[in-house]
């Protein structure tokens, strides 16, 4: 409490965090499995409950513990929806990495903003596996003329850690943007996020 976790290894504060969820047990041991099984702290928040649970001593209890450490992180740091205006790929950039590039699932999210480029609503378009997004351009224009967003940002990860864009996410880029052109709104942009960092198609020239 006086100290804060500063002075903690990563063991030390897995082992107390399992504490919460594991009562009257000793963690060390659990903790030490864990960061064995994936490598380092992160790696061990990152995971889904189910491959939590292949670890000796984790149950439902702890695994969803752990699970949730990095969204609520997530959430957490998200502007307010309606405040926050995304004026260039670094606005983007900050407001996304942290929570998607974090991912293991692929998905695609529409940015949805104002003409002003205030941002009106985060939208999953799609999800789809680790190695492709199956995207329907219905999901798209039902999550524009729901908002009345008439600037679209798309943003994808690659849970992978890949950071260059595929063919198929130019081709995706293309489609949406002349989808946008005959229904009156802009396709300004596709990032490609990973916990890495993330790359723009319009500032690599790909659109």
């Amino acid at each position: 409490m006086r100290a804060g976790l500063a002075g903690f290894s990563d063991r030390e504060a897995l082992e107390l965090l399992l504490f919460y969820a594991i009562p009257r047990r000793d963690t060390k041991s659990i903790a030490l499995n864990l960061l064995a099984e994936f490598g380092s702290l992160a790696q061990v928040l990152r995971q889904p409950p189910e491959l939590l649970q292949r670890v000796e001593g984790i149950g439902p209890s702890a695994s969803i513990l752990l699970s949730m450490v990095c969204h609520l992180a997530s959430r957490s740091k998200r502007p307010v929806e309606g405040t926050h205006v995304l004026k260039s790929p670094n606005a983007v950039r900050e407001y996304l990495r942290s929570s998607l590039g974090a991912q293991r699932r692929e998905r695609l999210i529409a940015l949805l903003l104002d003409s002003s480029n205030r941002l009106l609503a985060t939208k999953v378009v799609d999800y789809g596996t680790v190695n492709q997004a199956s995207v329907y351009p219905r999901n798209l224009v039902e999550k524009v003329v729901s908002t009345g967003a008439t600037a679209v940002i798309l943003v994808h990860n690659h849970p992978g850690g890949r950071l260059e864009p595929s063919r198929r996410d130019v081709e995706l880029t293309e489609r949406m943007r002349e989808l946008g052109r005959s229904l009156d709104f802009d396709v300004l942009d596709h990032l490609v996020v990973t916990d890495r960092g993330t790359v723009s198609l319009r500032e690599t020239g790909r659109i």
